[in-house]
């Protein structure tokens, strides 16, 4: 608990308006006093509910609501009205509800049960008819595979094909590609597509080299470089694979610009692909 409170003590959103999330705060810890499960606008026209059991995703999005991470509180430079939008480890949608109002179409792929489950009530809750929940995991082949339940505090959010050794439980899932998905669903195009699958980046960016390829879309993938070094896996494989397909990155900062990255991450960080062909930035 000291950590999460330490963490939330460093984030940008909390030091611009301190007053605003400890209120939120205050109210949050009423409603788990009462074993409610408080509703609250992420967005404007996106709504999130959170189960009343201190899970830190659910904890942080209401305290700092879309300012959790710049990649969400941005959202909108990646994807625009009408735009066709994959987010690659939904997890309970923080970013499928983001982009949910003004995206065309979304699909919203997570295989974890429980997340899964959490994801299914919050689509239902806004009743979004342009959002497809796709319950299985990608990667570069289909099947069926363990998904990995790596601790990440008292979390469902760090779900992944990749174990990180620390034997904390397991399910088995089924397992499509990303070129499969497009197909199957007749998507027209992607647009954007964010991937966070706690080190299997690069199995998804493999499984998806012809939707790169057609679509150019911008990809905003987490280089979680820790799990992968635990796994003896390769830390580079996701950035390697966009960067011999043309796309070029950078980082996404707290007021929103991006500043190019000429070298791998050696830890962890949220990197922005971006294709000379791909989409212009939307805002």
């Amino acid at each position: 608990m000291l950590r999460r409170v330490a963490k939330l003590l460093h984030e940008p959103a909390f030091r611009r308006a301190p007053l605003t999330v400890i209120g939120r705060g205050i109210a949050l810890a009423f409603n788990v006093a009462l074993r409610r499960s408080p509703v609250f606008e992420l967005v404007p026209g996106a709504r999130l509910r959170v189960p009343p059991d201190l899970r830190f995703t659910s904890v942080t999005a209401y305290l700092l609501r879309d300012a959790v991470e710049p990649e969400l509180n941005y959202l909108q430079k990646f994807v625009g009205k009408g735009d066709v939008f994959v987010d690659v480890g939904a997890n309970v949608g923080l970013f499928t509800l983001k982009a949910a109002p003004q995206a065309g179409r979304i699909v919203a792929v997570e295989p974890g049960a429980e997340a899964g489950g959490q994801l299914d009530a919050n689509i239902a809750l806004n009743r979004f008819d342009n959002v497809a929940v796709v319950r299985k995991a990608l990667s570069d082949t289909p099947g069926n595979a363990a998904l990995f339940h790596n601790p990440l505090g008292h979390d469902p959010q760090a779900y992944s094909l990749v174990s990180d050794g620390s034997d904390a439980g397991s399910e088995t899932v089924e397992v499509t590609t990303l070129d499969l998905l497009v197909r199957d669903l007749a998507l027209p195009r992607v647009d954007c597509i964010k991937i966070d699958v706690e080190g299997a980046e690069g199995q998804v960016i493999a499984g998806a080299a012809d939707t790169l390829a057609a679509y150019h879309p911008t990809v905003i993938f987490e280089m979680n470089c820790p799990t992968l070094v635990k796994a003896d896996g390769d830390t580079g494989a996701a950035w390697n694979r966009l960067a011999a397909l043309g796309y070029s990155f950078a980082k996404l900062d707290d007021e929103g610009g991006l500043h190019a990255l000429a070298t791998r991450p050696a830890d962890f960080m949220n990197v922005v692909a971006r294709h000379p062909a791909g989409p212009a930035l939307r805002a």
